[in-house]
């Protein structure tokens, strides 16, 4: 009989991002041999907490451990702990983190495409991996010659609801009042992400024309709740848990870890409205191509953006020409392909999935259009770049 390791896990799943990172755990325990996980099963679902884990006997616990009762208390077990904290004196346990600075850097780099001469940082300063990636954000800024104002607002717990009053106590307005527009604003996740785009609607800023906005987690619900839609940096949470589930493996089975630190890069930008300054002057092409990216994930066609459009189909068709370069079908099929891209990169749906949420009304056709567009099937395309992240891990 396979013996069953009992395992505690310490995560919120009221966020999609946290949700991936225990679909890595799951695809490392499907793989490698079941553990028991603690679990509660009343509504909503949830796992052990700290008050919990007190009294919790089992074999080995992952969990974000920041504060120094937690830490005590996790010593004091005397099993296995991998933590999602960045490991220092303090936090003296084997660790999985994102890689903060290249996560700065990353946002950087995706609002200094937008010719933007003033940027702010607007994040809690009581985390470290809010820190880490503020300075990595103005440490590129700088190597660009560009400033940075550093906005540092309360941290969101997530039992608070998202409305006037957490904006207000959370000092979102006071933070924006600070900025000259346009300003290229970087949030330190989602949750903070959503809250400015909120503080912009109550101070009459208009995103991304007076804050060119960008965020950290691509939780997918939130971000396509937020209006405008909001461009995050999408990171590999499913690798994140995979990761630290095979660093407690390792552990329970009382080997030594080759690495006590796994660092998990960055995916990339995903881009929504919030950030999709586009830089065109012609304000009829501007609003066309702005409808047909935030559209990318919806079956569309010509007569859709036509139907936002004070002219003539066969005026835009001229304007796109000279400004563009190509039509609007086009481009509507272009953001189709490119949000396609983006799903067979980042999630494991099937093809069929992809290609529905990718705005085509038939597989077949959707098949067809991507292997034009990039020589490849989608399957194969998959395939490719799943091969490019391993050779990056070697």
């Amino acid at each position: 009989m396979i013996e069953r390791k009992k395992v505690a896990l310490r995560f919120s799943l009221n966020s999609g991002f946290a949700r991936q990172i225990v679909r890595g755990i799951i695809a490392y325990t499907q793989k490698h041999g079941p553990w028991e996980i603690d679990i509660r099963s009343e509504e909503p679902i949830a796992f052990s907490t700290w008050a919990e884990l007190k009294k919790w006997k089992g074999d080995g616990i992952i969990a974000p451990a920041y504060q120094k009762e937690h830490l005590r208390m996790l010593a004091g077990k005397g099993i296995p702990v991998v933590t999602t904290s960045c490991p220092s004196e303090e936090i003296p346990f084997p660790a999985v983190t994102f890689d903060d600075a290249a996560i700065g850097k990353m946002a950087a780099e995706h609002l200094l495409e937008h010719n933007l001469d003033r940027f702010a940082f607007i994040g809690p300063k009581e985390w470290g991996y809010s820190i880490a990636r503020c300075n990595g954000f103005i440490e590129t800024l700088s190597d660009h010659g560009a400033n940075c104002t550093k906005c540092w607002i309360r941290p969101a717990t997530n039992a608070r609801q998202l409305n006037e009053t957490w904006i207000e106590s959370s000092y979102y307005l006071d933070a924006l009042k600070q900025l000259v527009p346009p300003v290229g604003v970087f949030a330190s996740n989602d949750r903070v992400g959503y809250g400015i785009l909120q503080a912009c609607r109550h101070l009459g800023l208009r995103v991304p024309e007076d804050v060119c906005l960008l965020s950290v987690d691509n939780d997918e619900i939130l971000c396509n709740l937020a209006n405008p839609h909001l461009s995050s940096i999408a990171l590999s949470g499913e690798e994140f848990g995979y990761q630290a589930a095979a660093m407690l493996d390792t552990l329970m089975r009382g080997q030594p870890l080759e690495n006590n630190h796994v660092v998990i890069p960055p995916r990339g930008v995903v881009l929504r409205n919030s950030s999709d300054f586009l830089t065109v002057e012609d304000r009829y092409v501007a609003d066309a191509l702005r409808y047909i990216r935030n559209h990318s994930g919806h079956f569309i066609d010509v007569s859709d953006v036509m139907s936002i459009m004070p002219i003539s189909r066969r005026s835009l068709e001229r304007r796109f020409q000279d400004i563009v370069g190509h039509g609007v079908y086009k481009e509507i099929s272009r953001c189709h392909i490119e949000r396609a891209k983006e799903l067979l990169e980042q999630t494991d749906r099937p093809v069929s999935h992809v290609a529905r949420e990718s705005g085509f009304n038939s597989t077949n056709r959707f098949e067809d259009t991507f292997r034009k567009e990039t020589g490849l099937s989608a399957t194969d395309y998959r395939k490719k770049i799943a091969a490019r992240a391993r050779r990056k891990k070697k």
